[in-house]
């Protein structure tokens, strides 16, 4: 927790966050990190590990590593429409490896630019965020391990104005061991993840949601069939790892979001975005988003 300004009393704005995460694993085992800037209104607690007491969510990005390694990201987005927070600050960071108790360190040098004003800003956070596993049976928010399905997770919006989509993506083999599903072979594997505004409601997506609010698997080719003709597409963010003749692949595929729109786009009480997560290749792979919407009156 970092303590500016005034403490929680102090209303500020976000201008920008710079730097650098890292996950160390020192054993060659699948290992993730979460991590999340925060902050608190009122006052400051003592004590809120379970960010139970928090204000708003600024930012969040995950680190996956599946080997023995260092898994570095570099992190660089800017808010030319501020982000509303205040002088009480918490950097949370969680994790470690999966499946057994192999050692790992988690980093983060980072640098958070803001400035303090006499209004708090009106823009407001949407939390985009979502786990989906391919080539295995369990794990994350739901599963396939049907080559060529998907999955299209629908977010009801509430009228404004879009701003800027920011975060990162994090999609990673797991480490070939029994634990997990294979590691990919072939000539390449890689993720398809993109973000769809969608006039007038979620329709056929909603639908399609199980009894935990999560999507059903489907083919890409008919989440793509569902798109209705007026789907405005807001970005696109594909990922791909060309594997060596014979070999198998083991790493994380791992992006920077940061899609600043210099016309705001208009978004009326029930339009529906739609973040859709693909696969390509086989083995499996887990595919984490970590993006929000930043939005406007």
């Amino acid at each position: 927790m970092y303590h500016v300004l005034d403490g929680a009393k102090s209303p500020a704005e976000a201008l920008a966050l710079t730097g650098t995460i890292s996950l160390k694993n020192f054993d060659p085992e699948f290992s993730q990190v979460l991590w999340l800037l925060v902050y608190w209104q009122g006052e400051c607690p003592a004590h809120d590990i379970n960010l139970s007491q928090v204000a708003g969510y600024l930012w969040s990005d995950i680190v996956k590593n599946p080997s023995q390694s260092v898994s570095t990201f570099p992190v660089n987005i800017v808010f030319p429409h501020p982000l509303p927070m205040t002088g009480c600050v918490g950097l949370y960071y969680g994790g470690g490896a999966v499946l057994v108790q192999s050692k790992v360190t988690m980093s983060a040098d980072l640098n958070l630019t803001y400035q303090p004003v006499k209004n708090p800003s009106p823009n407001t956070v949407m939390d985009l965020s979502g786990e989906y596993c391919f080539g295995q049976n369990w794990g994350c928010q739901n599963t396939t391990e049907i080559d060529g399905e998907a999955f299209a997770v629908p977010f009801t919006m509430a009228a404004g104005h879009l701003l800027e989509l920011y975060g990162n993506i994090s999609d990673s083999t797991f480490d070939g061991t029994n634990g997990f599903g294979p590691l990919p072979t072939g000539a390449s594997w890689g993720s398809s993840n993109d973000f769809y505004l969608l006039p007038g409601g979620c329709g056929i997506f909603e639908e399609n949601l199980n009894s935990q609010g999560f999507p059903n698997p489907a083919p890409l080719s008919t989440l793509h069939s569902w798109l209705p003709k007026d789907a405005l597409h807001l970005a696109s963010v594909p990922l791909a790892d060309r594997i060596p003749p014979g070999a198998t692949s083991k790493a994380p595929l791992q992006s920077l979001v940061e899609t600043i729109f210099s016309v705001p786009v208009k978004v009326n009480a029930g339009d529906c975005m739609v973040v859709i997560y693909g696969r390509t290749g086989n083995g499996a792979s887990d595919n984490e988003t970590q993006v929000h919407a930043l939005m406007g009156p």
